[in-house]
C-alpha cells in the first residue's frame, strides 16, 4: 500500500505537465483514449451469497490490472482489460485452502458512464457488461483450466484533474459452461487512470496569410493620344 500511496502522491504532482492552456477542450465527447492501471483484489472463494468477505480477498502488488478505454459516442465506449492475480494459499478457493497457482484474465466490455448526465465534473460512475476469458493454473480440480465468463460490473472514477483520476470497480465474472460453480470469481480493483481528450482546433495566426496575393492577371495601361486627334 505505501507503493501505491507513493505513485498517487507522484501522479498529482505531475498533474501540471498535461495542462495544455493554449487548446480548449470540447465539451461534446467526455475523452477519447482512457487508460488505468489498478491494485487488483480477487474473491474466488465459492461463496455466492458472501462476494465480499475481506478475509478470503487473494491480493497483488500493483498494477495488477490494465485497462484501455475507447470513447465511442454518446457516453458509451468500449473496454479491453488484462488482469493477473496469485493464489494464496491461505485464503479460500472454492471452499478449500492451500491452493497455489495463478490465473490470468482478458475481459472485452461495453461501458455506459453517467459522467455527462451528472455534469460534476468530478464524479464519474460506470457500468460495464461483456464477455471474458480466464486462464487458470493451479492445483483446485474443482477448477477449469480455461473457462469462458459473462461479466458485469460497477464502477466509479473520481477526477482529480481533468486528466488525472482514482478509480474504483467491482466486476462479477458467471462461467459461461457452469453456471455459479468453481468458474464463478469476483474481482475488485483500486487504480488510477488517465484519459485523453478531444482537442478542439483554435486559429492560429502563424496558419494563416495574412496578405492575399491576387492570382488574376491585370492589364496594364500606358498614357499616349488617343487615336483620331491631330497635333495642333
Amino acid at each position: 500500500m505505501k507503493s501505491f500511496g507513493i505513485l498517487c502522491l507522484s501522479l498529482l504532482i505531475s498533474s501540471k505537465a498535461f495542462c495544455q492552456p493554449e487548446k480548449s477542450i470540447s465539451n461534446k465527447d467526455t475523452y477519447s483514449w482512457m487508460f488505468g492501471a489498478s491494485w487488483l483484489l480477487t474473491d474466488d472463494d465459492g461463496e455466492s451469497f458472501n462476494p465480499f468477505l475481506i478475509e478470503n480477498l487473494h491480493s497483488q502488488i500493483f498494477p495488477s490490472r490494465l485497462t484501455i478505454d475507447k470513447y465511442i459516442y454518446n457516453s458509451w465506449s468500449a473496454e479491453c482489460v488484462l488482469s493477473y492475480m496469485q493464489y494464496d494459499p491461505n485464503k479460500l478457493t472454492n471452499g478449500i485452502r492451500e491452493i497455489s497457482g495463478s490465473m490470468f484474465s482478458m475481459d472485452f466490455h461495453g461501458k455506459y458512464s453517467f459522467y455527462k448526465l451528472l455534469k460534476s465534473g468530478v464524479i464519474d460512475p460506470y457500468v460495464v457488461s461483456g464477455l471474458g476469458i480466464s486462464s487458470r493454473s493451479n492445483n483446485d480440480e474443482a477448477s477449469r483450466p480455461l473457462s469462458a465468463t459473462f461479466n458485469f460490473g460497477l464502477g466509479l472514477n473520481i477526477w482529480i484533474t481533468k486528466q488525472i483520476g482514482l478509480q474504483l470497480n467491482s466486476t462479477a465474472k458467471i462461467g459461461l459452461i457452469d453456471f455459479f460453480k468453481s468458474s464463478d470469481y469476483m474481482q475488485h480493483g483500486l487504480g488510477m487512470v488517465i484519459r485523453i481528450e478531444e482537442f478542439e482546433k483554435t486559429d492560429n495566426s502563424f496558419s494563416k496569410s495574412r496578405y492575399k496575393v491576387s492570382k488574376k492577371r491585370k492589364k496594364i495601361k500606358y498614357g499616349g493620344k488617343k487615336k483620331g486627334k491631330k497635333d495642333t
